[in-house]
């Protein structure tokens, strides 16, 4: 173990990334030091004097050159010069067991970065290590930023603004434009209170309370994306998507991002109470905007199919957005469930609600993507479906009680979940209306063993089709039916998981 006053941790995360040449020609001192160095760095090559030292550097360009200055063919003053002749940021300490003031002044005007007096000591060695690999990091930390920043500031048209904790330290000119901010100092003021920038909008981002503050909650999920409404100089209001990413972990500096789709015309479809609401529900102009606005800001979709009312979910990212078809690309087993069902729902947090493409145009193994049709909005939620809702086995039985009168006709459960049930008539018992109770006696197997399910349900609601019927029922189950239902359902749920898994498409 490295006997140190420097935390030998935090060393070895700041060498790790580093290659080290040794030059030294005391073979005992050689190899007692490259013991320790080869504990902190990725890499150390070592070499017994000047010259091999420079054919050494040469061919592996390492980054870090510790060497002793009095050495045959080629002294380590004249190494070290030529070293930085073909790399200046080269970084290199000496070491020499003379206290000679010409060596140092040569040390000093050659700008090496340590100079060490023999014999070296553990704790100087690391502490020299330490000072500069700590000042490395921070110039690379400083490099990426500065790039990061570049390209953020320069190459975007959103509202570029970056945070240091909750306060803005930096704005590009389009945030300083919109916000009528003439400089920095002027925006910082305006953005004190970000909680009142953000105005109420049914399903937006918005302050609730006093007490809630936005910038926290978004903190907390930054893989999330979010709409925002915000007045602009004028007070009109404008949408936005926002969305924070952090420059890195250890670090308490965020970018926020402002995507500016008001020329979307979508404010009026996520409220509910706008006398524009129903109509931007059909309207296909405005769900191609909704999937365009996905696209462009890299939002992640969740795509819905069902196999026998299992339900198969999984991301995608939109790859293509026009008004007759989009691309999606997804896993291998949405494409599977999406080539069997032949439609897709699409979720997405920018979504005011769950959108349906009632054709599947082509599905690509190769490329892992799914071409989708028009789509168009549902005012159900199929992705937050309350209760596991599944197609029962073939071999399940049914009778229906009506007035305490068997009803016979012919009947099956079209699917089942533990409230409710939905089965398919060819006729219906004269007089049944929607409120009205029956009885429901329902038999089902696994091939192991029956469950027997024998309730009172209630008509909610009567569908006509054609010169058949559809009821839904809901039940009203006794705790220990219930639970033999609930029995029924898992086990079903995990054999139709096995059937999907084996079929092939």
């Amino acid at each position: 173990m490295i006997q140190t006053s420097v935390d030998v941790k935090e060393l070895r995360r700041l060498l790790n990334p580093y290659k080290l040449l040794y030059v030294e020609d005391n073979l005992g001192l050689k190899e007692k030091a490259t013991s320790l160095f080869k504990k902190l760095f990725a890499m150390v090559y070592e070499a017994a004097d000047g010259q091999e030292g420079l054919e050494v550097f040469e061919k592996y360009k390492p980054n870090f050159v510790i060497t002793d200055i009095q050495m045959p063919q080629l002294n380590g003053i004249e190494m070290a010069t030529r070293i930085k002749e073909i790399a200046p940021n080269t970084k290199i300490i000496i070491t020499s067991a003379y206290d000679d003031k010409e060596y140092l002044l040569q040390s000093i005007a050659l700008k090496v970065d340590g100079y060490l007096i023999k014999p070296m000591q553990v704790d100087k060695i690391t502490s020299t290590l330490y000072t500069i690999a700590k000042d490395m990091y921070e110039e690379h930390q400083k490099e990426v930023f500065n790039n990061y920043l570049h390209n953020i500031f320069n190459h975007q048209d959103n509202f570029i603004i970056m945070l240091k904790g909750d306060v803005a330290v930096l704005a590009n000119e389009q945030a300083l434009n919109f916000f009528d901010a003439k400089t920095l100092l002027d925006f910082k003021e305006k953005f004190k209170n970000f909680n009142q920038m953000l105005i109420y909008h049914d399903t937006f981002l918005y302050a609730r309370t006093p007490q809630d503050v936005c910038l926290e909650r978004i903190k907390k999920d930054m893989d999330k994306l979010y709409n925002v409404k915000i007045l602009d100089k004028n007070f009109s209001p404008c949408h936005f998507i926002l969305k924070l990413s952090q420059m890195s972990d250890d670090d308490d500096f965020y970018i926020l991002s402002l995507t500016d789709i008001t020329e979307l015309n979508l404010l009026a479809l996520y409220d509910k109470n706008s006398l524009e609401h129903d109509k931007a529900l059909q309207d296909e102009k405005t769900i191609y905007s909704l999937l365009r606005a996905a696209k462009d800001g890299g939002a992640v979709i969740k795509l819905y199919n069902f196999f026998k009312g299992l339900t198969v979910c999984n991301n995608g990212i939109l790859l293509q957005v026009e008004r007759a078809n989009s691309i999606i690309k997804t896993s291998a087993m949405q494409l599977k469930a999406a080539r069997l069902e032949k439609k897709v729902v699409l979720n997405c947090e920018l979504f005011p609600c769950d959108l349906q493409a009632d054709s599947v145009i082509d599905v690509n193994f190769q490329t892992q993507t799914i071409k989708i049709g028009k789509c168009r909005m549902l005012k159900t939620t199929p992705s937050q479906r309350k209760y596991l809702i599944l197609e029962p086995d073939s071999k399940h039985k049914l009778t229906i009680f009506y007035e305490k009168r068997k009803f016979d006709t012919k009947a099956h459960i079209v699917n089942v979940s533990k409230e409710s049930t939905k089965i398919h008539l060819n006729y219906l018992p004269a007089g049944i209306k929607e409120g009205d109770e029956i009885v429901l006696d329902m038999v089902f197997s696994d091939d192991v063993k029956p469950y027997i399910i024998n309730t009172i349900a209630k008509v909610l609601k009567i569908i006509t089709i054609e010169k058949e019927f559809e009821l839904i029922c809901i039940f009203d189950l006794k705790h220990s039916i219930q639970k033999v239902l609930i029995d029924y359902l898992s086990s079903r749920q995990m054999k139709l998981v096995k059937e999907f898994k084996g079929l092939k498409i």
